[in-house]
């Protein structure tokens, strides 16, 4: 779990406390109807609800045959949408230029928003044109209700996810199974250089060697176990 598990620096692990919604960009009709089904069912399976049609998309999948190239696209063209805040809701500067250099067949970045426990009301307070999660300038005042190094009177909920699926790079991994792989890291943070070698996990799935052809046991039981935690546990 400490390998697999990427939350920001300071936050604690996001879930989807919300329906996901998906759109794929730049695949067949068919075949990404055929993805967004497979994601349905694992997040329902996982116990995350599912919008229905005419939702508004938070987890955006684009297929492309160059990913670095469109990876850099996105991010210049959509900033805010990979940074909008200054602390805990995205993962730090060099796992952004990583996003856009990496030669791995997958790519994706997660944007958590901090929640007050009790309210649902963001934890965060603008200051000039930055975005700042409890704790910066002039922070946002967060109902305490009790002293504890257990329990938080902050949760993250995941906000929105964008994935980029190089198609070239993807070696023949039959479309369900890549589903699979998009499958849990729409509905984890999870650590893109995490090496997880000889894990029985469907994040082995590009590894030399890896027999993995979907979400194994564990893979369902990490997702199981982060769904159903308390959504206020540190």
């Amino acid at each position: 779990v400490e390998q697999l598990s990427y939350p920001p620096p300071g936050a604690s692990l996001a879930r989807w406390n919300r329906p996901i919604c998906l759109s794929i960009s730049n695949m067949l009709p068919e075949l990404a109807q055929f993805v967004i089904d497979r994601v349905a069912i694992n997040a329902l399976e996982a116990g995350v609800d599912v919008g229905g049609p005419g939702c508004k998309p938070n987890v955006i999948i684009f297929a492309t045959s160059d990913g670095q190239a469109l990876a850099r696209r996105v991010v210049s063209e959509f900033s805010l949408g990979f940074r909008p805040a200054a602390l805990h809701t995205n993962p730090p500067g060099a796992a952004l230029r990583e996003f856009q250099t990496s030669e791995q067949p997958v790519r994706w970045w997660n944007v958590a928003i901090p929640l007050e426990v009790t309210t649902g009301e963001i934890a965060t307070r603008m200051h000039g044109d930055t975005m700042y999660p409890d704790g910066g300038p002039n922070p946002a005042a967060v109902r305490v209700r009790d002293g504890s190094r257990l329990r938080s009177n902050v949760r993250y909920d995941m906000a929105w996810t964008v994935i980029i699926i190089d198609m070239s790079k993807t070696n023949g991994v039959p479309l369900g199974v890549l589903a699979d792989y998009v499958s849990m890291v729409s509905l984890a943070q999870v650590d893109p250089s995490a090496d997880l070698t000889g894990q029985q996990t469907i994040m082995s799935l590009f590894h030399a060697g890896s027999s993995v052809r979907g979400l194994t046991s564990w893979d369902k039981d990490y997702l199981a176990a982060l769904y159903s935690a308390r959504p206020d546990r540190i």
